[in-house]
């Protein structure tokens, strides 16, 4: 008897001393174990179509004279500083508001600021959404779209300007907090370690606010790249092939054609992997779609992204078209993706872009992707020596201007008695919409492809890409 009741004195001070313990780590490690919980629900579309809608590259502006960009935010973490002052501001039921013409708009570049460029412009709505505000504001009425995000950043209270355009809303009288990311930019300054940007209606008289170097501080990293998809693996394939249909591979048929292609078919469902790493993937709609719907199609793409290539990383979503297919009203989202913290351009007509997918609201018709990857080659001998071209060289050769020129005069289909020669060159100058420095990608390897270095410069009809060190003109759109 007494050998028992020690039994069971033994187990309940083991059970109080597992729950007192239990009790010391949630009271003294909350912030260690919560978060790896909650993170598990957090990456889910929520997560990821916040993930697709963000700048690809910041204007910062350090006073009247001093400005640089950056395409990489690396340990900065602009963006993700900015979100929860966004979520404040794009949630708030009080604040101001004031309309701006674009020459007003022009002159907050000469104060202390950042400005967030995105790739495409997006619905203002759905941006709040992807913050996680269930109930936006009327900031979401007043300028429904927007392709940048400047917020104020020197004495004084903190302000936003929303823009699409030449369409511009100032949002101020928030009571926002931008202590930390004033933090940031102020590091960025003290290191002293990057390239100066100049406006180009400054440097060059035009009538633009581009901002562009003069001169290069560092040269572009020399990147090698590989197909993250291996064709000739036939068992990586396979296995490819059974996460898309979610099927065993017994189930699903096989065709491989002369050309080295290999295509599955499930029901009514194809999957086309090509020789050059090219995956294609086909689905039938379920149903008619007589209606767009932008957040639900957006939000389908990001679960059809986590469910086969999981969390994307270096991937931005640069356009957004309207399509119709057989009566279904639906969209084309187009993605690019970066290497080194620089857009990557790929030049082969027969890929375009690296992933491309058709959605109709809560189907996704069509699927294309070509993905590559870093081989992370760091041989310092690989290094390129030559000085690098800034885009003011670039735009100030005379292959280039002679380019532009032709390639305006015909677009504008002027005649020689419609050209005005002392206005011609701010005309052309004027033209030019962006410019960016980026990667091309050749796409003629399959491995140890080298990377070119370019600036882009896009009109209202072309894109151009010239070499970072010979100027040379690459391709043309």
């Amino acid at each position: 008897m007494i050998k028992e009741r020690l039994k069971t004195f033994l187990l309940l001070s083991l059970v109080c001393i597992s729950i007192y313990l239990t009790r010391q780590i949630w009271l003294q490690m909350p912030y260690e174990i919560l978060p790896l919980i909650k993170k598990e629900k957090a990456l889910d579309t929520s997560y990821l179509l916040g993930d697709m809608l963000e700048p690809y590259k910041y204007l910062l502006n350090f006073d009247t004279k001093f400005h640089t960009v950056l395409y990489n935010e690396g340990e900065e973490n602009l963006w993700t500083s900015i979100q929860p002052i966004l979520v404040d501001a794009l949630s708030s039921n009080s604040f101001k508001v004031e309309r701006l013409t674009n020459d007003e708009f022009l002159t907050y570049n000469s104060k202390r600021s950042i400005v967030f460029y995105f790739p495409e412009k997006f619905s203002t709505y759905i941006l709040a959404r992807s913050l996680e505000v269930n109930k936006p504001n009327n900031i979401t009425e007043k300028i429904p779209d927007i392709d940048s995000i400047y917020i104020y950043l020197g004495i004084g209270d903190p302000f936003f300007i929303f823009s699409n355009e030449d369409k511009h809303l100032m949002v101020y009288d928030l009571g926002i907090d931008v202590k930390e990311l004033k933090e940031y930019v102020k590091e960025i300054e003290e290191t002293g370690d990057y390239t100066y940007y100049y406006s180009m209606k400054d440097t060059l008289g035009s009538n633009n606010d581009i901002f562009i170097p003069i001169e290069m501080s560092q040269n572009v990293p020399l990147a090698y790249v590989e197909n993250e998809l291996i064709p000739n693996n036939i068992e990586e394939v396979r296995i490819i092939a059974e996460k898309y249909f979610n099927k065993d591979i017994d189930y699903i048929r096989e065709i491989v054609e002369n050309n080295g292609s290999i295509i599955y078919v499930y029901n009514q469902k194809v999957l086309k992997i090509n020789p050059n790493g090219l995956l294609e993937y086909f689905s039938p709609l379920e149903e008619l779609v007589k209606e767009r719907n932008l957040y639900i199609s957006l939000n389908t793409v990001a679960d059809f992204l986590s469910d086969h290539i999981g969390i994307p990383e270096d991937i931005y979503l640069t356009k957004i078209e309207e399509i119709e297919f057989e009566d279904n009203l639906g969209y084309r989202l187009t993605f690019r993706h970066k290497i080194r913290g620089l857009p990557v351009i790929i030049s082969d007509d027969d890929i375009k872009d690296f992933i491309q997918i058709d959605v109709f609201n809560k189907y996704v018709r069509k699927y294309k992707m070509f993905i590559r990857k870093d081989m992370n080659i760091s041989d310092i001998n690989l290094a390129e020596n030559k000085r690098m071209l800034s885009a003011f060289d670039i735009i100030n050769m005379n292959p280039t201007y002679e380019l532009l020129e032709k390639r305006y005069i015909y677009d504008k289909n002027l005649t020689q008695d419609d050209i005005n020669r002392e206005t011609l060159t701010k005309d052309i100058l004027s033209s030019i919409e962006n410019i960016d420095i980026a990667y091309v990608d050749p796409c003629s390897k399959d491995k140890e492809e080298k990377l070119i270095g370019v600036w882009l410069l896009e009109t209202e009809n072309r894109i151009y890409a010239f070499d970072v060190y010979t100027g040379e003109l690459v391709f043309e759109r």
